[in-house]
């Protein structure tokens, strides 16, 4: 079909719809798509109009006459849907083009269309679509059967729709707050969200128009993802269908070699939010992976922030979910290392050479001026926070080998970075200055605090340094990052061990405990039990040392031993004061552990730590330690003992079937008979295990992330009586398990089962 178009003495009217939205209508003598600019005649009394220039349109809109034949429907003659924007697309049916040519011409198949024909430019199309149904196309290319997508069809209409409230607020029109007064005042009303908004001036009429536009273009879940969810089609035949629908290429991620260079281009926020992975990059054009063909807003944004051409591909979700991280993660480890590498490179350009044996003239050469040492000590402190480590090491190792510095991730130190000899000092000297320490003093340990900031977050540091051999000192910074607590159903609890919690702490008065070792989590579960029953009818105290985490709500005091402000002084201040819940961070002796005891016998709930093994052993060690039994059995409610394990990487997990000395092994740590029982409750059809590889995103190790494990030992009547007698602990035990306690061990057991770790990673931990 020739290209060109000569409408003689009668010019046509068409309708020139530009990439950025806007439309002009002008009449036409003649088209050709390989003119430069397009200039339109206006029409009578119009104002006149400029040329256009062909990049700028989107297509051109042929007008109909009344002279034209009516459009056949599509539903005889196939079709293509072409989408110029996210809402604005066209079903059409596209006469053949020559390849490399500029655009097609396309006849319009609904007979509503005011165009006779329509010339697409291919720089203004964003989507080209099949008009078919999902589920004809999977059933035609037999990937399912058709009973089954009339079940995911059935399934759709039940699923809900996206509440307006929602809608508006994704797209700004309306403030979240406003969407939640409004949402009370409906349920008084009894009316819609929509008339409650007008009639408050929160929102205009066109607003909840396109509100409810948008709602019902969304629907509910689409029929392939409901199909998938059903297990009736498998989520690569579900993609590579979409692929075809859209005419797009499919790509398997996992045979895909993929360019960080084009990562780079578009904001880490960005494509974790529109989970859109670049794939490759070129002066031209950026190729990029998703699952959503109809993402055209997001494609839309690609093309603005990387300046180029865009080439979408589709990929599986859930080859996108485990991608994106691995990725991003690549990225930030290559930045963190470029940006040490240019500090490195500039102490080693700086004259800032061994000063001599004369240390005193080392140290003071440490001045708040160095900006060299000052960003060193700034970029291992940052590096730490972004890679999630707990603490920082900095060992210096003499004059003739290198500073070692180690992060512990995930409760395993490892290697960061080796630091010239010779600012072994200087470094050390400035993380003291840091934390106001006395940089003289270098024969006796000394501890303090650091303030830092990364980004927008606030964090901050103990610092203990310690001498060692040769005239070194250590320095060991905790990484103590102030955050909202998390929760309790993000703790990672069995459902039993969450709803057995949630009763405990909702008691008016009694003693509940958290323990474990250090760096358990103890303190982050104290919160989000205070965060459970933070409510503004509840006056709740707590004594931290220090305070690692804020919450509105609570008043929060950090104790100073140094002048004589302990958790016992604090405590009993906090009885004068009208409490209904004290939390104490630790309880390090017995006169706080009396106080507590007596302070939740007198009508307070009273939260604290204890750093013991297991739930039993802490009745024991405490009443080891001189309380009084039978005050001891009426105040405790429960002991919550906790672990955390490595977790195994998300992104390279597998599943496989274990041998049996494996399952022999799970027998022996969780209990051969209840391990029996386990597997025919839960796992009658054959257990199945996971297991990680390693990958980039996890540094080929097999572990991120770490693991709570639980053991919640409830203080009921027949413990309480064990209590007062001093029964030895394996009688504690054995009444807490008749109980229904579920010990440590049999937790990380079934959350081995579950793949949430290994059995290596829970034995790390957990005595048998």
């Amino acid at each position: 079909m020739a290209l060109e178009r000569i409408f003689g003495q009668t010019p046509a009217t068409v309708t020139v719809a530009l990439v950025d939205g806007q439309t002009h209508v002008g009449l036409l003598s003649k088209f050709s798509p390989a003119v430069a600019d397009l200039a339109l005649t206006a029409p009578k009394g119009a104002k006149p109009l400029v040329p256009f220039p062909t990049e700028r349109i989107a297509y051109i809109g042929f007008h109909r006459t009344a002279g034209d034949p009516p459009q056949v429907p599509s539903a005889r003659r196939g079709g293509l849907r072409v989408h110029v924007s996210q809402t604005s697309s066209f079903l059409v049916d596209p006469e053949p083009s020559p390849p490399g040519n500029l655009g097609f011409y396309a006849r319009p198949s609904e007979a509503t269309s005011p165009y006779r024909e329509i010339f697409f430019y291919n720089h203004g199309v964003r989507l080209r679509e099949i008009n078919e149904p999902l589920g004809s196309m999977l059933v035609k290319e037999g990937r399912v059967g058709q009973t089954a997508v009339e079940e995911g069809l059935k399934a759709q209409k039940d699923t809900p729709r996206t509440p307006i409230g929602q809608i508006l607020v994704e797209h700004k029109r309306v403030e979240q707050g406003a969407i939640e007064q409004a949402a009370a005042l409906q349920k008084r009303k009894g009316t819609r969200l929509g008339e409650v908004l007008i009639e408050a001036g929160l929102a205009d009429a066109a607003d909840i128009e396109f509100a409810l536009q948008e709602q019902r273009k969304r629907g509910g879940k689409r029929i392939g993802q409901i199909l998938v969810e059903m297990n009736l089609v498998t989520e690569v035949d579900l993609s590579t269908t979409l692929a075809k629908k859209f005419q797009l290429p499919f790509v398997d991620l996992d045979t895909c070699v993929i360019n960080l260079a084009a990562v780079e281009e578009l904001p880490r926020d960005f494509i974790q939010k529109h989970k859109i992975l670049p794939l490759d990059v070129d002066a031209k054009m950026l190729t990029v992976a998703l699952a959503d063909p109809l993402a055209i807003d997001a494609l839309d944004q690609v093309r603005q922030i990387g300046k180029r051409q865009v080439c979408e591909v589709v990929a599986t979700p859930s080859q996108l979910e485990r991608y994106i991280p691995t990725y991003l993660d690549q990225l930030d480890q290559r930045r963190l290392a470029s940006e040490m590498d240019v500090i490195l490179k500039g102490l080693a350009s700086d004259d800032v050479q061994a000063i001599g044996e004369n240390e005193a003239a080392e140290v003071s050469a440490v001045k708040e001026s160095d900006n060299s040492i000052i960003k060193l000590a700034n970029q291992i402190v940052i590096d730490a926070y972004r890679r999630g480590a707990s603490d920082i090491h900095i060992e210096p190792n003499g004059k003739e080998r290198t500073v070692s510095v180690r992060f512990r991730v995930d409760g395993d130190c490892i290697a960061y970075q080796e630091i010239p000899s010779t600012y072994r000092l200087p470094l050390v000297a400035r993380f003291k200055i840091m934390a106001l320490l006395d940089i003289a003093e270098r024969r006796k340990p000394q501890d303090g605090k650091i303030r830092f900031r990364v980004g927008e977050k606030q964090i901050e540091l103990r610092v203990a340094t310690i001498p060692t051999v040769n005239n070194n000192e250590d320095i060991v910074l905790r990484i103590l990052a102030a955050s909202k607590p998390m929760p309790l159903e993000q703790m990672g609890m069995s459902s039993s061990v969450l709803e057995s919690l949630k009763k405990v702490v909702s008691k008016p008065y009694g003693l509940v405990l958290c323990v474990g070792p250090t760096g358990s989590g103890k303190t982050t579960t104290l919160h989000s039990a205070l965060g459970f029953i933070n409510t503004v009818d509840m006056k709740i105290w707590t004594a931290e040392d220090p305070v690692e985490i804020t919450q509105a709500g609570l008043r929060q005091v950090q104790v100073n031993p140094k002048i004589g402000f302990t958790f016992a002084h604090a405590m009993r201040a906090f009885l004068r004061a009208d409490p209904d819940v004290i939390m104490v961070g630790e309880m390090r002796d017995l006169e706080t552990a009396g106080t507590a005891v007596e302070a939740s016998l007198t009508g307070h709930l009273v939260l604290s730590t204890l750093h013991t093994n297991s739930a039993p052993e802490t009745v024991t060690r405490l009443i080891d330690m001189g309380l009084d039994p039978f005050s001891f059995a009426d105040a405790l409610l429960g002991v919550l003992a906790q672990r955390l394990a490595r977790g195994l990487c998300k992104q390279c997990r597998e599943q496989y079937t274990p041998a049996q000395d494996e399952l022999d092994e799970l027998g022996a740590a969780y209990g051969p008979e209840a391990f029996q029982a386990l597997l025919k409750e839960e796992h009658s059809f054959g257990l199945k295990l996971w297991r990680a590889p390693g990958c980039a995103s996890c540094g080929k190790s097999g572990y991120k992330g770490r693991v709570a494990l639980h053991e919640l030992l409830v203080a009921s009547d027949e413990l309480k009586r064990c209590i007062q007698r001093k029964a030895p602990i394996d009688d504690l035990r054995q009444v807490a398990a008749q109980g229904g306690m579920v010990t440590l061990l049999q937790d990380g057991v079934r959350k081995v089962i579950a793949g949430l770790t290994d059995l290596k990673q829970v034995l790390a931990v957990c005595s048998r």
